[in-house]
């Protein structure tokens, strides 16, 4: 597309737009400066960065940090037995179940209620102050596990196993605190205390 050059003296000239950022000379005799195109700015792709994990990001932190320190042998830790309060001397491995699937239509939920003004003061204060939740009825055969191992006394071992209670289980967990914050990020688990094998070791076998 030709571009259109004035110069001061009043002539106008009409040059290719490959002259573009040029200069060229005016019968006048002055130089005229030819426009340089401009080019359009391509739209800025917004990027989540290393600051700003996803919250699916951090939960798989939180299970690979408990991973290594089972590893490492930070886990279980040393302390009081949570369920007697007596000295820690056995091991007892609870388990974390929690669907994805689930977790995820359970949050797009929260999240949809509160854009539309669903969780009301009325409705909160109706509850005593709280909000309970259920788990989606759909995708609860997507069963995601992790193995929390945690010190206890032995003579609370046999009581632990027979414990059907989520809360005091939770109760129990979040007294380690890498625990306590795998439960925070998945507020629908399911917990159960695995029995042994001969060797100490949790019972695979069953799932």
């Amino acid at each position: 597309m030709p571009l259109s050059v004035t110069c001061t003296c009043g002539l106008v000239y009409s040059v290719s737009s490959t002259r573009a950022g040029s200069t060229m000379a005016c019968r006048c005799g002055r130089t005229v400066a030819v426009p340089a195109i401009e080019r359009p700015t391509p739209p800025t792709v917004p990027v989540i960065g290393r600051d700003q994990p996803h919250e699916a990001d951090l939960a798989d932190n939180t299970i690979q940090t408990i991973k290594r320190m089972i590893r490492t042998r930070e886990l279980p830790a040393a302390g009081k037995c949570p369920h007697s309060g007596k000295a820690a001397n056995d091991v007892v491995v609870f388990r974390l179940h929690f669907d994805p699937d689930a977790e995820e239509a359970l949050a797009a939920t929260e999240q949809a209620a509160a854009a539309s003004g669903g969780w009301s003061l009325f409705g909160w204060l109706g509850k005593g102050g709280t909000t309970t939740t259920k788990r989606p009825p759909h995708a609860l055969g997507h069963d995601v596990w992790v193995d929390m191992p945690m010190r206890v006394a032995h003579e609370a071992h046999a009581e632990i196993l027979l414990s059907r209670s989520q809360k005091h289980l939770r109760d129990m967990l979040r007294t380690v605190p890498i625990y306590a914050r795998l439960l925070a990020e998945h507020r629908t688990a399911r917990i159960e205390a695995l029995p042994r094998h001969s060797d100490g070791q949790p019972n695979h076998g069953r799932h």
